[in-house]
C-alpha cells in the first residue's frame, strides 16, 4: 500500500469511526501526546494481566512505576495458556510501540490492580461471589475476564482515533486497535462456543458474559450526559431465539465508540472521576475523568 493511499484508507477509519455516534468527542485541547498515554494506561494494565496470566510475573517496566497487584500465574489447559502467552507478547509489544513513540514524554505505569476483577465481577451479578472470582482459577475465569477488557480497548482506540492529528501516529493507533479487536474476537468465538457450560458458581458462560456487557455499558452510560451504553454480550434471546453475537457493532455494523470517561468508568468500575477499580490511584497523563 503506497503513502497516499495508506494516508486515505486512516482518514476513512477516523470518519467512520466519528460517524458510530451522534456523540462529539470534545477534547480536542489534547494532544496526541496525551491521546497515546491516555492509551499506554490500558496497554499497561492488559500487558500485565496477560503477563501474569501466562507467567505469574508482570511486564519488564522499564519506565517505571510500581509492580500490579494481584498478579498470578493461571490454572490453563494447553490451548488457553497458549493464547495467554500470545496475546502476553502482543500487549506488551503494544506498551514498547507506544513508549518508543513518545519517548521521553511517556506516563510510568500507573499502579495497577489485578484483584478488581473479583470486585467487577460481584458488582455485575450484584453478589458476593464464592469463591472468590480470579481470572487465574481456570480457562473460563480467564476468559470472563479477557472478555472484560479487550471490547473497552476496541472502542478507546475507535473513539480516540478522530482525535490524533498525526498520520504516523493515526496509524499506529489504528493498526494497535485493530489487533485488539482480533484478540476480542477470539475471546468472543471461544466464549460462545462454551455458553452451554456452567461456570464454578452453576452459571451458563452465556449468561455470564451477557451480565459482565450489561454492568459494563451501564458503567459507561453513567459516565456523562450522552449516556452511552452501546455493548453487546454474546447472545440474545429477547425474541426466544438465540442468537451468535461474536461481533458487537452499532449503526451499519460499525465498532462502538467510547469516549476516555467513559473508558475510566469501566475500568474505574463507578465514577470516571473517582479513582479505583483496576487504577486504584486513577490513570497516569493529562487525560482524567
Amino acid at each position: 500500500m503506497n503513502t497516499k493511499t495508506s494516508l486515505l484508507v486512516y482518514a476513512a477509519i477516523a470518519l467512520l469511526a466519528t460517524s458510530t455516534s451522534a456523540r462529539t468527542l470534545t477534547q480536542s485541547t489534547y494532544t496526541d501526546a496525551d491521546i497515546y498515554n491516555f492509551a499506554l494506561n490500558l496497554e499497561y494494565l492488559e500487558a500485565n494481566f496477560y503477563h501474569c496470566a501466562a507467567y505469574g510475573t508482570p511486564i519488564s517496566n522499564n519506565n517505571g512505576g510500581p509492580d500490579p497487584t494481584g498478579c498470578v500465574i493461571g490454572n490453563y489447559d494447553s490451548a488457553t495458556l497458549a493464547l495467554a502467552v500470545e496475546l502476553a507478547g502482543d500487549e506488551a509489544s503494544h506498551v514498547l510501540a507506544i513508549q518508543a513513540a513518545l519517548g521521553s514524554a511517556a506516563i510510568a505505569q500507573p499502579a495497577i490492580n489485578l484483584t478488581a476483577f473479583s470486585a467487577a465481577a460481584n458488582a455485575a451479578f450484584g453478589t458476593t461471589l464464592s469463591p472468590v472470582f480470579s481470572y487465574a482459577t481456570a480457562n473460563l475465569t480467564f476468559l470472563d475476564a479477557a472478555f472484560l477488557l479487550e471490547d473497552v480497548g476496541v472502542t478507546a482506540y475507535n473513539g480516540a482515533a478522530p482525535l490524533i492529528t498525526d498520520t504516523t501516529l493515526l496509524g499506529n493507533a489504528v493498526g494497535i486497535g485493530l489487533v485488539e479487536a482480533y484478540h476480542a474476537g477470539i475471546i468472543r468465538k471461544t466464549l460462545y462456543d462454551n455458553r452451554a457450560t456452567l461456570d464454578q458458581y452453576g452459571i451458563p458462560v452465556g449468561t455470564v458474559i451477557d451480565t459482565i456487557s450489561a454492568a459494563r455499558g451501564m458503567l459507561s452510560a453513567s459516565a456523562d450526559s450522552s449516556m452511552n451504553s452501546a455493548d453487546e454480550g454474546i447472545t440474545s434471546d429477547t425474541t426466544g431465539t438465540e442468537t451468535e453475537t461474536i461481533v458487537p457493532s452499532g449503526a451499519y455494523h460499525i465498532a462502538f465508540s467510547r469516549t476516555p470517561a467513559e473508558v475510566l468508568a469501566i475500568v474505574y468500575l463507578g465514577s470516571p472521576s473517582t479513582p479505583g477499580g483496576f487504577f486504584p490511584n486513577g490513570v497516569n497523563g493529562n487525560i482524567q475523568g
